[in-house]
Formats: structure tokens, C-alpha cells, sequence
């Protein structure tokens, strides 16, 4: 997604430094992005980042399965890195916005079939999760005009191999965003007017994204001709459930593309790899 938020931006008429890894692949940027290789966990490459904007937008993370594998990397990586992300703001760009992309998980194995609200507790029960909790007190306790994003699972709308094993119940309630939504949710979190209720949000795909994980299997594997019997789901509840907006979407007016449009965006991309 982060390659799609710097176009975006471009498109909208900002400058824009693209900060990563030496060993990353710039090629594919638009022109008018300058690539600023360095590390997150060195506060020099991060000052140097950070010096001068009017806004950060901090996507950087290590994901599951490593953040459950690699324990202290996750840390230094999640937590360490964001750290350093706010005491370089501090220091270099007291007024700029920062934008921080956490996630759903923070909230745990969902309770009940009540929506999920912003204000529901920290209950993480992995490294992943753990690290975006504590990440995101970080940021809301920085002093910095902040804007943190829990973005839901995100359904591509390209085809890829089923997973081997869902991760969620098949009687799950789960509320996926499109990655175009997700997109636009970070995008519209540079400059969009927030307030109090809106400093930390749901990112999620609305009314017409949820359903029950049986559903969404069934439609998965009905397009690409196989039997919906033959999936395989975790044994235990994943970080999914349905999502309480709470004046998100208002904010960011971010969903843009409903649950049937991204069968029909999925179905093309199946339709065009059969065509050959």
C-alpha cells in the first residue's frame, strides 16, 4: 500500500520523501518522489527523514507470521521505530501531522457479537498486536497532531492462492476494507479535519462488507470453481468482527468501494488470468 499512498499524494500535489530500507525496491516510484533510503531504528536516518514536513505517514512494521516469530526484532522494529519516529517530530517537525497505520488486532479475539468501538480496551494477543498497542500509546500520548488508523483485514482485489487456513471462524462476523479504501483512509488522514472522536478510527469496509466468514469464503471459492466444503479454518477466533464507524468515514470519506464491486474488480483479474 505504500507505494499506492505516494501516488496518491503525488496526485495531489504534495512532495513527497519515500523512507525505507537501502535494501528496498524504489524502481516503480512516480518521478516525483525522492527516495531517502536509512533505517527506523537509526534516529540519525529518521531526523534527517522527518526534517522539514508538513506531515508523516508511518506504515512501517514488521508483519505476522515474523512479528510472532522474531520477538525482539518486531519490537525494536513496531515500537523502537515509532519511538524514534515521535522524538524526531519533536525535534525536527513539531507541527506536522503524523498519520499511523495500526490495526484491528489491538482489540484481541472479538466478545460477543456487539460492533467493536474505538473505545473498547486493548486486549492484544500476540507480539504483532502487542507491538501496535504499545505503538499507538506512543503516539496518542506524543503531544503531536496525530490521526491512528486500525485498519481491518485487507481483500485485494486480485487473485491469490486461498490461504491455507483461514484465520477466522466460519461463523465469524467479519468486516474486511478494500486495499483502495485503505488507501484512501491513510491519504485523507494527512489533511483531513479530525476531531477528538476521530483522532483514532476504524478503517473498515462498511455496511456492505460484513458478513460472516463462511460468506466470504463461499463467494471466494464459488468464483474460482472450487468447493467452499473443502475450506479450511483456524481452530480458534481471529482479530476480526464488525466495526462501529463512529464518525470515521465522515472524516476521511474514505469507503469508496463496496463488497460487490470487489467481486467484480476480483472476478476481471480471474477473468483476464484465464484469457491468458
Amino acid at each position: 500500500m505504500g507505494r499506492l499512498v505516494c501516488s496518491r499524494l503525488v496526485d495531489g500535489g504534495f512532495n513527497i520523501r519515500a523512507f525505507d530500507l537501502a535494501s528496498a525496491n524504489f524502481a516503480g516510484l512516480p518521478d516525483d518522489v525522492e527516495a531517502v533510503p536509512g533505517d527506523l531504528t537509526d534516529p540519525a536516518d529518521v531526523a534527517a527523514a522527518v526534517a522539514g514536513v508538513d506531515a508523516v505517514v508511518h506504515l512501517a512494521a514488521i508483519l505476522p507470521p515474523v512479528a510472532d516469530q522474531q520477538i525482539e526484532l518486531a519490537r525494536r522494529v513496531n515500537v523502537d521505530g515509532t519511538r524514534i519516529v515521535v522524538e524526531a517530530m519533536r525535534e525536527h517537525a513539531l507541527a506536522a501531522r503524523l498519520v499511523f497505520s495500526s490495526s484491528v488486532s489491538v482489540y484481541g479475539a472479538p466478545v460477543g457479537d456487539a460492533e467493536t468501538t474505538t473505545r473498547q480496551p486493548y486486549d492484544p494477543d500476540d507480539n504483532y498486536a502487542r507491538t501496535k498497542a504499545e505503538s499507538e500509546q506512543i503516539v496518542v500520548n506524543s503531544g503531536l497532531d496525530s490521526c491512528v488508523l486500525r485498519i481491518s483485514g485487507v481483500s485485494v482485489p486480485v487473485f491469490q492462492e486461498p490461504p491455507a487456513e483461514w484465520p477466522f471462524l466460519p461463523d465469524q462476523r467479519i468486516e474486511f476494507v478494500h486495499r483502495d479504501d485503505a488507501v484512501n483512509a491513510i491519504v485523507s488522514g494527512v489533511t483531513a479535519e479530525l476531531d477528538e472522536a476521530t483522532r483514532v478510527v476504524n478503517v473498515c469496509g462498511g455496511p456492505t462488507w460484513r458478513m460472516t466468514g463462511v460468506e466470504y469464503v463461499a463467494d471466494y471459492f464459488n468464483m474460482i470453481e472450487v468447493d467452499p466444503a473443502g475450506a479450511v479454518y483456524q481452530s480458534g477466533p481471529g482479530h476480526f468482527s464488525w466495526y462501529a464507524d463512529e464518525g470515521g468515514n465522515g472524516a476521511l470519506d474514505y469507503q469508496q468501494n463496496s463488497y460487490p464491486q470487489f467481486l467484480a474488480q476480483l472476478q476481471g483479474d480471474i477473468d483476464r488470468l484465464m484469457a491468458g
